[in-house]
């Protein structure tokens, strides 16, 4: 685990390896941090990397990758090189990239079909909820990766983010009811009256935030996104683009 604790990545970003002889495969090496790196060796053994994965391009998951890459001679392997259904083969072990956008457009998971283990980087955590925020976030799409990888029935979750996960079909189905309960409560809102993104998150989040400015800018960029995927879908309706605009119910 990388020492890069925040409200945002919980105690710390998680550097999974794993594989046996002859090479290893690192999945999210992690922030640009040379503590972190020398854990990562540590675990290696003096044992070759045969593949560097990536997640996706967020800068507490991908930049520690070049200096790693440079050190043990393995190639990175990220989307869109990596793309949907490609196969990462090293010894005995075989992982399937799966592109499942949402909390970010380049988002993969890997797919370890043997053992039904998935990585699944932040589309699912360990604990809390996964950040899908405007303007980058699409809730949308992030349900849709939910779907995807719920079809897999996994036995086992890797996140990004906190401990492993053993109920891996009930935290899956945790993380959809999450996201249309809060839909339900921004269309609730709407229902009480109209308002900006920010009066609405307001009106949405106050029990959650409370006075924690960097919290309430972090709901209100979710809460966006929410309003984004109604307005696609012509549920709501807002004056004009732009994040302080008026959002109101769609006539019917």
């Amino acid at each position: 685990m990388a020492p890069n604790p925040s409200p945002y990545t919980g105690p710390g970003t998680n550097t999974w390896v794993l594989g046996d002889q002859p090479a290893l495969i690192v999945i999210d090496p992690g922030p640009d941090d040379d503590q972190h790196l020398a854990a990562i060796e540590r675990a290696l053994k003096g044992r070759p990397v045969g593949a560097i994965l990536v997640t996706h391009s967020h800068s507490d998951h991908l930049p520690l990758a070049a200096k790693l890459a440079q050190r043990s001679q393995a190639r990175v392997s990220r989307f869109p090189e990596l793309a949907d259904g490609d196969l990462v083969r090293t010894g005995g072990m075989s992982l399937t990239a799966l592109h499942t956008p949402g909390h970010s457009a380049d988002h993969l998971c890997f797919w370890l079909a043997a053992d039904r283990v998935l990585f699944t980087g932040d589309l699912v955590l360990g604990k809390g909820s996964s950040m899908v925020t405007y303007p980058e976030g699409d809730v949308a799409a992030y349900l849709r990766s939910l779907e995807r990888v719920a079809a897999l029935h996994p036995r086992l979750l890797f996140p990004g983010h906190w401990d492993p996960v053993q109920a891996a079909e009930a935290k899956i189905e945790e993380y959809r009811a999450h996201r249309l309960q809060r839909e339900r409560q921004v269309l609730d809102e709407l229902e009480c009256g109209k308002g900006s993104a920010e009066e609405l998150t307001r009106r949405v989040y106050a029990a959650e935030v409370g006075d924690s400015e960097p919290l309430r800018r972090a709901a209100e960029m979710t809460l966006l996104a929410h309003l984004q995927k109604l307005v696609d879908e012509g549920r709501v309706r807002r004056s004009s683009p732009g994040p302080a605009e008026v959002y109101e119910l769609a006539a019917g």
